[in-house]
């Protein structure tokens, strides 16, 4: 079975728009142009443009189109105050997901199966090597992740700082998409007999994604790691019983004495280096627990972070339907930027109930699709997976194109990899397995 030389076009593409996004070890060091991530993604678009423009008009596709136009006519208008920070991340934001839901639609749109299998193949390669090469980083500068996310590309640390990237290492998208992964992982783990791998090799990958949060030392990623590697494990067909379980152990918690929590955390903090991040984390958050009660409570990071989201509200109460920004001046009815990292909670406070309302379609449509598309088996870990990424944002940002291309492309597309299994000979009863009709079966033998 040979693919046509336009579907290997397409391949190549697409295959780039992955290396240069999970692969910086490879694109980090060669020329400005040939590693641009921009370029390719322009040669992407324009392609689609000119070979199967009707990919614009999918639903999906479409209505991105028309979410950005809204807000770009927004921001030129009723919200032309809003401040550079959060107008350059709504433009940032809208051009990953356009891209990362466009490769998406255009393997599903041509019923190209195999192809999107191979692609997400080779994505969770690139993302192997890159979760090695953050935990050789982190051994060389525990902290380079948070450093390059706070350079200043003008100061004069910015170039030894900068360095770190030549390296390979993830940055924090790159370890939202190693986290939203470990549910899938767990999938092909109690399904064995629909992976490319052994269980050895899927426990090898799960560890090295882990092991790269702990080196990159993101608190919030290691604790949503544990919590959805717990339900994934436990599966659908004792949801109920875990419910049950989960529910007693919320209750019991809160009768514990907070001494214990206080103790335990930092008991557990002495298993890090004292200059480490995670070791200031988990004695932070026994310090604020200790302080008692009140949000506001400068002394700890953990407080100064709870108090953002009272800061968030007060300023999303002056104006909740369309936004701070409504006809505001330049103080955005006084916004406070310290808020800007708790995503969900800027995201309401600066486009309003509204705004919140309008991007919320675009994700719950997409998942609600796919869904569709699943077996019922399947269903629940591609569930943890995505809400992985979107529960985030309860607790940082959710921004990046590896973050958007773990959604859109590779948390669907790990579905079709039993696929390639049977490459040279797709049989009908595999091809239904996955709910592909006859005529696509057709389009897949053809490819």
């Amino acid at each position: 079975m040979t693919r046509s030389p336009i579907y290997k076009y397409f391949d190549f593409i697409s295959l780039i728009l992955m290396a240069t996004t999970f692969l910086p070890i490879v694109f980090t060091n060669l020329p400005p142009v040939i590693r641009s991530h921009h370029l390719w993604a322009l040669i992407w678009g324009l392609s689609l443009f000119f070979f199967y423009p009707k990919i614009f008009f999918d639903k999906t596709m479409l209505y991105i189109i028309i979410y950005g136009i809204i807000f770009y006519i927004a921001t030129l208008s009723i919200l032309r105050n809003m401040d550079e920070w959060n107008k350059t991340n709504l433009i940032l934001e809208f051009y990953n997901i356009i891209i990362g839901a466009s490769i998406i639609t255009y393997y599903l749109k041509k019923g190209d199966y195999l192809g999107l299998a191979i692609l997400t193949r080779w994505a969770i390669a690139f993302l192997c090597i890159t979760a090695i090469m953050s935990i050789v980083t982190s051994v060389i500068n525990p902290m380079y992740a948070r450093d390059i996310v706070g350079v200043d590309p003008n100061s004069i640390e910015s170039a030894e700082i900068l360095r770190y990237k030549r390296y390979g290492g993830g940055n924090y998208s790159t370890a939202l998409a190693f986290l939203s992964l470990i549910p899938i992982l767990i999938y092909y783990y109690k399904n064995i007999s629909n992976s490319l791998i052994t269980r050895k090799q899927i426990t090898f990958i799960s560890l090295i994604f882990f092991s790269a949060l702990i080196s990159m030392q993101l608190f919030a990623n290691i604790l949503l790691v544990i919590l959805f590697g717990i339900l994934a494990f436990l599966g659908t067909k004792r949801i109920t019983q875990s419910t049950i379980i989960i529910s007693l152990f919320l209750t019991f918690t809160i009768f514990i004495p907070r001494d214990v929590y206080i103790n335990s955390l930092n008991s557990l903090s002495n298993n890090f280096e004292q200059s480490s991040d995670l070791n200031y984390k988990l004695r932070d958050l026994a310090l604020f627990i200790q302080s008692g009660e009140e949000i506001k409570d400068s002394n700890t990071g953990t407080g100064n972070r709870a108090e953002r989201y009272p800061l968030l509200w007060e300023t999303f109460q002056k104006k909740p339907l369309l936004g701070c920004y409504f006809y505001s001046g330049v103080s955005g009815n006084g916004y406070h930027g310290e808020g800007a990292h708790l995503y969900w909670m800027n995201k309401l406070t600066i486009t309003g109930i509204l705004g919140l309302f309008l991007f919320l379609i675009i994700p719950y449509s997409f998942i609600r699709k796919n869904l569709h598309r699943f077996k019922a088996e399947y269903r629940f870990y591609y569930l943890l997976a995505s809400l992985s990424i979107l529960s985030y944002g309860l607790l940082k940002g959710v921004s990046g194109r590896e973050t958007w291309y773990a959604f859109f492309i590779i948390i669907p597309g790990l579905y079709y990899l039993p696929l390639l299994k049977k490459k040279k000979n797709i049989r009908v009863r595999k091809v239904h397995q996955f709910g592909i009709n006859n005529n696509e079966m057709s389009s897949i033998n053809a490819k």
